[in-house]
């Protein structure tokens, strides 16, 4: 096999990995009420037992990159990987709420060691290929989403815990022939090794425009999926099934603005693609929250999804290519603050709302997106994809 089909290859079992950690994710946000139902306790304690995944994925942002770099791309993605499969099925057999908040901790480290490395491993394949591919790849991950979230409305019936074996036993079944064909992902040394210092340290300057350009990113993906169905709703009138609409046009338009993204890489610059499709969120936002028509709110939340569905992969990429920084420490450092925002943007909006109403609270996305305009330049195009 020669490089090219190598590549090709690792592109394909790269999918994968995105499309399981999507499937994953979509599968538990879709049985949370029957995981509600099963340890009994209330919305208070459910978010805070939530909040265990969003801790244990900074926790492991502070060790991944490092055991990227020394394992290779390939081995920790697949470890990961496994890890997350075994650890995923326990939620069902929770009866309690430490045990909720214990699984979902295990989970955040485990799935965020995955991310890092499979971004870290895409970076690497869109060098190989030397044509744009991160889009792509984060669509499956996107589209292991929505079809996990479809599944778990088929398997309603199931008990968790069977329901996700089902799902963690498939995807076992396939890891380790797909997993071969991922790249070794060692990754190149640096042409001017560092003395290695210890302590914490800040990322470097490149990345920390980025990492906020990421958090721009999550926060405004996340108010999306955690207030649209309310908006609709509570504020604008619409039914409950009309109201779910919101959420469901923009998780199928970012779905597809990500499996096409890479084709409008190869067409335009990433600083051009950030800055146009930013305009186009904010101009969707601003449909979403005033629009008197529902149906036009919800064409809104569908603009939003193609505006922000380039956005990610793009700062992935740009954070994998620092000249100056490995790609595996590039990528959990940027990840670190998509996740934090994650973590601090549904307090912040709800504590918005409480004072000035959720339309106006949800004018933050119109504003991050407007950051991401101005923030624009400092992606750059990586060099074997250019």
């Amino acid at each position: 096999m020669d490089d090219k089909a190598r590549a090709r290859a690792a592109r394909w079992a790269c999918a994968f990995c995105f499309a399981v950690g999507g499937l994953t994710h979509g599968s538990v946000m879709g049985r949370i009420p029957a995981l509600k139902n099963l340890t009994g306790i209330d919305e208070q304690g459910l978010g805070q037992a939530l909040l265990g995944a969003g801790v244990g994925a900074l926790l492991a942002f502070t060790f991944s990159g490092t055991l990227v770099r020394r394992y290779g791309s390939r081995r920790v993605t697949l470890g990961s990987a496994v890890a997350l499969l075994l650890v995923f099925p326990l939620l069902g057999l929770c009866q309690q709420w430490w045990h909720l908040a214990l699984s979902f901790l295990a989970i955040g480290v485990t799935f965020a060691c995955m991310d890092v490395a499979m971004n870290t491993q895409a970076v690497e394949v869109e060098r190989a290929l030397a044509r744009p591919c991160l889009s792509s790849l984060h669509g499956m991950f996107s589209l292991g989403g929505l079809l996990g979230a479809l599944g778990a409305a088929a398997c309603a019936g199931l008990p968790p815990v069977w329901h996700f074996t089902l799902l963690a036993g498939l995807a076992l079944l396939a890891l380790p022939f797909l997993g071969k064909r991922l790249l070794d992902g060692r990754g190149e040394p640096s042409p001017q090794p560092q003395p290695r210092r210890r302590g914490l340290r800040l990322p470097p300057a490149s990345l920390l425009g980025l990492g906020l350009l990421t958090l721009c990113a999550f926060v405004s993906e996340g108010a999306v999926a955690d207030w649209s169905a309310l908006l609709l709703h509570s504020v604008m009138g619409a039914s409950e099934r009309v109201a779910a609409l919101g959420f469901a046009a923009f998780s199928a338009s970012m779905v597809a603005g990500r499996l096409f993204g890479d084709r409008l890489r190869l067409r335009f610059s990433d600083v051009a693609l950030v800055r146009g499709l930013a305009v186009l969120a904010c101009v969707g936002m601003l449909l979403a929250l005033f629009a008197a028509p529902v149906g036009v709110s919800v064409l809104g939340f569908a603009l939003v999804g193609v505006g922000l569905s380039v956005v990610v992969p793009i700062l992935m990429g740009a954070a994998g290519n620092q000249a100056d920084v490995d790609a595996a420490r590039g990528v959990a450092a940027v990840a670190s603050f998509g996740y934090g925002g994650l973590l601090l943007g549904p307090p912040l909006i709800g504590v918005l709302a409480e004072h000035i109403g959720l339309r106006l609270a949800l004018l933050v996305v119109v504003a991050l997106s407007a950051g991401l305009v101005l923030g624009a330049g400092l992606v750059r195009r990586p060099t074997a994809a250019a």
